[in-house]
Order: C-alpha cells, then sequence, then structure tokens
C-alpha cells in the first residue's frame, strides 16, 4: 500500500468534521480505556499515514478521532483489554453501532431527518479500514492470521466484494444442508405454513381494486389466513350503548374486558396481510391482474412440489418476504430508513456463528448525551419489535441471543448481505462512490488493480458448478441457474451468459472479481498487449471458472456493454461432482425475460416494459415498433422458458 492510497482511504468527505461534536461527552469507562489505547498508537499511526502533504497529521488525528469511537463500542461488547486484537463480528457490530447512533443523533437534532448520514458511514467504515491495515503493516496486530483475513474479507464485502451485487465473496458464510432438510424446515415455518393458507384462500381467483389491492369485503377472511383478526369497514367502529362490541357474539361478563376487533379501511393497515400478499406476487406465486388476483403455476409446486424445485419456491419466497417487510419502508419517513438498518445489521449478525446478545443490542451507548439516548431507545424498540414478529413466523429466534436458524441463513445473507442494500441502509459506503474521495481502495492486499489474485486450488477435475446469475438491478428479479464444467475457460462462459441472457454480442464485455477495484478479464487485441478497451484485463480464455470461483458462494461479475451497463451477479451455489452424463452447459431454472439489447440498462428496460403494455403510454406506438410488436402482442416482463435457452446452449455447445 502506498503513502497516497492511505490518504485516500481515510480521505473527509468535503464538509464533514469528523466525530469532534461527540469527543466532549463524558466518555464511559470503555471510551476512556479504548482512547487511551489508541493514543498510544497515535504517532506511529500519524507516520504511517504521513505521504507528504499538507494536512496528513491533521488527517491522521481525525480518523483516530473516529477509530475511537467505534473501540470504544468494541470493547462495550466484548470487554476487550486492547485494540490491536480485534473480533471481526464484535468490531463489525461496533462500526454499525456507530453509524446508527450518529444517524440517531442527527435525527434529534433535526426535524426533517438524516442528511449526511451514508457520508458518516463512508468515513466509518474508511477509518476503522485504515486503521486495522495500520496494525497489520506495522507488525502491531496481535491476533490470530484467521481474525486478519476475517476483518480483511469484511472490509472488502463492505468495498464491493459480495456475492449478489458485485462478484465477491459476502460476509456471511451459508452452511450446507442437505436440501431434504431444509425443505423439511421451510414448510414447518409459520410463515411458510399462512402464505399456503392465503394461497388456497385464493382459489380461483379474488377481486382486486385498481391499485392491485383486496376489496374491502375480502380483507377480514384474508387477514384470517394470516392469524390476523380485523374487520373491513369504511368507517371506523364506535361503540355504542347497550350495543355488543364488534367481534362479540354476546356481552362480555362481569369484570371482564372487551377487546373489539380491530376495524381497518385497506388491506394495507394489515402489516402482515400487506407483506405476505407482496411476497406472493413478487415471488410470482400469484399474478395480480387488472381485476383480480389468481394463483400461478409456481404455487401448486409451493404447495407440493417434489424437493428441489419446492425448495427453490420457498426459499425465493422468504427472501421475498423479508425484502418486502425490511427494506420495503415508507422513504418519506427518514426513522424508517434508521429502523430498516437495524433490523438489517441484527439479522446479519444473527446469522454468525457469534449472533449478538439482546442485552447489548438494547442498551444504548454509556456515553452518549441524553436525548440521543432516547432516540436510541424508541428507534432500537421499534426494530426489536417488528424481529420479534419476525420470531413468531419461524424467521429466528429470540432468548438471550437473536439467531437465525442454519436453514435460513442463504435467505437472509440473499437479501441484506449485499452492498447496495446496506449502502441504501446508510450501513456502508456506495459502491460507485468516487474512489478518490470516499471510498479509496478496499482491496486490502494493496495489490495493483490489474494484479491476479491469488492463486486458489480449482475444484477437482470433472466437477461441475452450479451458477446463479442475477442481473443486477432488474425488478422483478431476471436470473438463471446453470450447469457449467468447472474447467469451462471464461470466454465460453462469457458466450454462455450471452445465450441465457438473449444477448446479440455486439457490445464489449468484461469479467471481475474481488470487487469494482479488483482485476478485470477480458478478450485480449490479437494486434496488441492490451485489451480492448485499452485497459490491462487478464486473458479470459486462459482462466477457468473454477480458477476464480473455487467453493461455494465465491462469485464475481460479468458487465455487457458498458453504455447500458448491464452488470451480472455470477454466484456458486454448489459443487456438483460430474453427473455422468446431460448436456453442459444446461439451464436449469430462471426468472424473468430478457431485456432487448441496447434498451438504456434496467431502469430504461423497466420504462420499456410499461410503455408497449400501456396503450395511453405516449411512447406506446414507437416502442412497440421497435421491438417488432404485433398487434394484440403483450410483454411479460416475468416470462422465461429454459428450454428455449437450453436449445441455443445445445447449438453453440
Amino acid at each position: 500500500m502506498t503513502k497516497n492510497s492511505r490518504n485516500k482511504r481515510t480521505g473527509n468527505p468535503a464538509g464533514m468534521g469528523g466525530s469532534g461534536s461527540r469527543a466532549s461527552q463524558a466518555p464511559s469507562l470503555s471510551a476512556f480505556r479504548a482512547g487511551r489505547a489508541v493514543d498510544a498508537l497515535t504517532p506511529a499511526f500519524v507516520r504511517w499515514l504521513d505521504d507528504g502533504k499538507p494536512g496528513a497529521a491533521a488527517s491522521a488525528l481525525e480518523c483516530l478521532a473516529q477509530v475511537k469511537n467505534v473501540m470504544g463500542r468494541y470493547m462495550e461488547r466484548t470487554a476487550a483489554a486492547d485494540v490491536t486484537s480485534l473480533d471481526p463480528v464484535p468490531l463489525a457490530l461496533a462500526v454499525s453501532d456507530e453509524i446508527s447512533a450518529v444517524a440517531a443523533a442527527a435525527m434529534a437534532d433535526s426535524a426533517y431527518g438524516v442528511t449526511d448520514d451514508v457520508d458518516e458511514a463512508v468515513y466509518t467504515v474508511n477509518a476503522v479500514h485504515a486503521f486495522v491495515e495500520f496494525l497489520a503493516e506495522t507488525g502491531r496486530w496481535s491476533g490470530s492470521e484467521g481474525q486478519l483475513s476475517e476483518l480483511r474479507d469484511f472490509f472488502d464485502t463492505l468495498g464491493g466484494d459480495d456475492g449478489y451485487s458485485d462478484g465477491g465473496r459476502g460476509f456471511i458464510d451459508v452452511p450446507d444442508i442437505p436440501d431434504k432438510d431444509a425443505l423439511q424446515y421451510l414448510s414447518e415455518l409459520a410463515l411458510i405454513q399462512r402464505a399456503a393458507a392465503l394461497l388456497e384462500w385464493i382459489g380461483d381467483g379474488k377481486p382486486v381494486t385498481a391499485t392491485g389491492a383486496l376489496r374491502l369485503r375480502d380483507i377480514e377472511a384474508a387477514a384470517a389466513c394470516v392469524g390476523v383478526t380485523v374487520r373491513g369497514s369504511t368507517k371506523r367502529a364506535a361503540s355504542q350503548p347497550g350495543a355488543l362490541l364488534p367481534g362479540f357474539d354476546e356481552a362480555p361478563g362481569f369484570g371482564e374486558v372487551a377487546e373489539p376487533v380491530p376495524t381497518v379501511r385497506s388491506m394495507y393497515e394489515v402489516p402482515l396481510l400487506a407483506q405476505l400478499w407482496n411476497a406472493l406476487a413478487d415471488s410470482e406465486l400469484i399474478e395480480v391482474q387488472s381485476t383480480k388476483a389468481v394463483r400461478s403455476a409456481a404455487s401448486d409446486v409451493f404447495v407440493a412440489g417434489g424437493t428441489a424445485e419446492r425448495l427453490e419456491e420457498l426459499e425465493f419466497f422468504v427472501e421475498q418476504f423479508l425484502e418486502s417487510a425490511v427494506l420495503g419502508f415508507d422513504r418519506e419517513q427518514p426513522w424508517e430508513r434508521l429502523i430498516a438498518g437495524m433490523q438489517a445489521s441484527i439479522l446479519l449478525a444473527a446469522a454468525t456463528p457469534d449472533p449478538p446478545l439482546k442485552e447489548r443490542v438494547l442498551a444504548a451507548p454509556e456515553s452518549a448525551p441524553e436525548a440521543e439516548k432516547m432516540m436510541f431507545g424508541v428507534l432500537t424498540g421499534v426494530a426489536v419489535s417488528r424481529l420479534e414478529a419476525f420470531a413468531e413466523l419461524g424467521l429466528l429466534t429470540i432468548d438471550t441471543h437473536f439467531r437465525v436458524p442454519p436453514a435460513l441463513v442463504g435467505c437472509v445473507a440473499g437479501v441484506f448481505d449485499d452492498e447496495w442494500v446496506l449502502s441504501d441502509l446508510g450501513l456502508q459506503p456506495a459502491p460507485d462512490e468516487d474512489v478518490d474521495l470516499t471510498t479509496p481502495s478496499l482491496a486490502a492486499s494493496g495489490a495493483a488493480p490489474d494484479a491476479a489474485p491469488t492463486p486458489t486450488a480449482p475444484p477437482a477435475d470433472g466437477s461441475i458448478l452450479q451458477l446463479k446469475i442475477m442481473l443486477n438491478g432488474s425488478k422483478p428479479p431476471i436470473w438463471r441457474r446453470v450447469l457449467v464444467p468447472s474447467g469451462m475457460p471464461l470466454s465460453q462462459l462469457h458466450r454462455v451468459i450471452q445465450a441465457l441472457f438473449g444477448w446479440l454480442d455486439c457490445h464489449l464485455h468484461h469479467f471481475q472479481t474481488a470487487g469494482y477495484r479488483g482485476p478485470t478479464y477480458a478478450p485480449l487485441d490479437p494486434d496488441g498487449e492490451d485489451d480492448f478497451y485499452g485497459e490491462s484485463s487478464l486473458d479470459e480464455a486462459k482462466v477457468s471458472v473454477g480458477e476464480l470461483l473455487p467453493a461455494v458462494g465465491s462469485g464475481m461479475t460479468y458487465t455487457y456493454d458498458f453504455g447500458d451497463n448491464w452488470v451480472h451477479a455470477v454466484k456458486v451455489e454448489k459443487v456438483l461432482p460430474a453427473d455422468g452424463g446431460g448436456q453442459l452447459p444446461r439451464c436449469t431454472a430462471g426468472r424473468g425475460a430478457a431485456p432487448a439489447e441496447d434498451s438504456g440498462g434496467t431502469w430504461g428496460w423497466a420504462d420499456i416494459v410499461e410503455a408497449v403494455n400501456d396503450p395511453r403510454h405516449e411512447e406506446h406506438k414507437e416502442y412497440r415498433e421497435w421491438l417488432g410488436m404485433k398487434p394484440g402482442d403483450t410483454l411479460d416482463p416475468k416470462a422465461f422458458d429454459p428450454d428455449e435457452v437450453n436449445q441455443e446452449l445445445a447449438d453453440h455447445f
């Protein structure tokens, strides 16, 4: 790592004052001990960070002020005695605590909500990352090599090294559970049983409003399917003298307290019903048409399909439910974003081998001012109450700790272990931030951008990789599951992805590992040393898929058409033995229609789908002609036929 990269790593975003405003508060014992420990390292850190430019020493001191805050929270969590041996999971939680506390302080100070919490998150992450690298590079790290490696993996994840979004390995290690065991657990979840009851009630179809919501008269029956007792009415119920209270067949006896059935005017006033309804639609188990909602063919598999097919449907539904329940918050209410961030942080931590202690989650920082403690308590209380509702559905257990059951760890990771999601919640830097200002090199190895990754032993010869390839940013999600030989060169995987997504191979592309600053692999110019982009990419024809993706959970990105910027996240789901026959490569599943070439990226494609299906759209005729659609043709963005793709693959391979 050069001195320039060190200074970039801790670059303070313009207008930020670090954490000086918090330094005047009376410190807790943990904060005091952390301050003393960091102070002892200050001279060495300043020298390490100094690149000879004016203000380097001031930048170092401001960085350490933020490090002290985080280390104080770390010591509160662990009762650690020093800051040179750091346990990865508690440190990650301490970083999250600091970000949440700063955001809560901003909420307490402003009636308009948080304005710079993402910048604060960027600075916090960069400061702690720089401190860890300082310890490692100067020989002051006293923890194990395994801990240091996990910390570097964690920071690489924050820098874009994510299995679902930007191609690296996520922070969560997903346990390998036999499909039969996972299916048994998921099928017994209260969440799944309530969803199945709702599907059974929908039957051949139920009428919906113009907005796709259930009609008022059906809310009571639908809510009963998910275990909620309500009554639909355009008016709130009011008790009348001598009248029975709503929901009671007879008057309560002497000394009994009548609890009337709540009256609602919309299905969205029943959160669980709305979340389940949205999840059923997002996972394509129901189709919400203009006048009614009907079950899809996939719903039959969801209820009683074969092991592999049903497990896939159940896992996908759980992910869509979590996304709806946590990430579907009201974005006009800034505190809802903070609560969602707390829920995501707790769920991610609960999915690790070192789950968070409930007592510590609920405890406000000792050194925080009273207004911040009060706000922290309110927000944390709401977040935990929502997680308790998840526990009733079987999605986690809450006793002395928060724990995600092993069979659901993959679902939690699939939704929240994602750089874009965490950035949106203000928990980490955005992956496309300007590197020089806010997200300097987070590749902990300090290797040059065009350097090859550390060689890793590929899977055994003849093994087969089950890959899930997701088109980032697609709504509804567009993805494919495919089996490929582990020894397949990237140049051939390029052809596979082109066939899977219906691309025409008329634009440039490259593969990339280790995040957005990692090495790239592309076709080389036969007449020169550089690739077609004028960059020093490595030759994709000389590297196999198994060399770059050696294990379950490892991943990379494939970017096609740098104008439209179609980014595909490629992740290994399983490493399988040779099956002794059958077509390879072979597509086994997928969702979502392939976008049209040159359609403007995921947002442009979404606009086109809307236009061609809406006769009132001003560009309806233009886009239908552009796509070659005939009168009566419709464009279903959810349609996908694996047989057509496999025929295409068979023609190529």
